[in-house]
């Protein structure tokens, strides 16, 4: 028994077909992490890790699921203690899809329906046995014929298609109007007159304020420029011109009011007294 324990980890020993001389090797312990994930529990997760490029979730259920029942699996290319990766679109599958057969070595995170099944797998599931992958009730479609079927799974059906896109709206509907709803229910007074600010309701302040101060509003073109200040009597030269040009300004003046007296002399109609 000591053989099949390794670092805390179980060894299950695994083959793709009955005929496959050499069989390989699958770690797995129980899945436990400090942080926690609903969608990982720590007390109903097996973490299996050495998983062969050619086995699926399929095999990977059928070989586990004999300890109890099985709520979901995980595949993932590296340790991961955030939420379980979900396969990629069934219309639009990624490249680098971990759910894929032949895209390398992975991870598996098990979620059981009951944590009695993560110790099942722990104390009673027999490692002795060579466990086969693929059957001849359950094979495991590699080479030519898995590329043939990941070709025509690439050719899309038109009315399954606008389904899934009517089907992804609705939900998208229902989900707005349930935000929309909760928004409208947060900014409601409280029985100390306190309303939470959301999204809409700050857009919503936003638009009134424009609408309210629209007309005092400038736009680019018809902001009025703002003037220059200069410093007057600051620095000793412009007091200096200041008196200069006052003298100028006295003078000019004079001169005018003499040829104006002069002028009113003429027409006699310059009386002083």
């Amino acid at each position: 028994m000591t053989e099949n324990v390794l670092d805390g980890f179980k060894i299950l020993q695994i083959k793709f077909k009955e005929e496959s001389v050499h069989a390989h090797q699958l770690f797995f312990k129980p899945h436990a992490v400090r942080v926690l994930e609903p969608s990982k529990p720590t007390d109903r997760t097996l973490f299996c890790a050495n998983i062969p490029p050619w086995l699926d979730t399929d095999s990977l259920k059928r070989i586990f699921q004999l300890n109890g029942s099985i709520e979901e699996i995980y595949l993932e290319f590296e340790p991961s203690a955030g939420p379980g990766t979900k396969p990629s679109h069934k219309f639009f599958p990624l490249l680098r899809d971990p759910y894929r057969i032949g895209t390398g070595f992975k991870f598996a995170y098990i979620v059981f329906e009951r944590p009695t099944s993560v110790r099942n797998c722990m104390t009673r599931m027999d490692l002795s046995k060579v466990v086969v992958a693929s059957t001849k009730e359950k094979p495991i479609i590699t080479g030519l014929r898995k590329w043939m079927r990941e070709y025509n799974s690439q050719i899309v059906d038109r009315k399954l298609l606008l389904e899934d896109v009517k089907d992804y709206m609705t939900r998208w509907d229902a989900e707005s109007a349930r935000k929309k709803v909760e928004e409208e229910n947060m900014m409601e007074e409280d029985d100390e007159g306190w309303t939470t600010v959301t999204k809409s309701s700050k857009l919503q302040g936003g638009k009134a304020k424009k609408v309210e101060e629209g007309s005092n509003l400038r736009g680019k073109k018809n902001r009025k420029k703002k003037k220059k200040t200069v410093l007057k009597n600051f620095y000793a030269h412009q007091m200096k011109d200041e008196k200069i040009n006052h003298i100028q300004e006295l003078r000019k003046k004079f001169e005018e009011d003499k040829l104006k007296i002069a002028r009113m002399k003429a027409e006699r109609k310059f009386r002083p007294f």
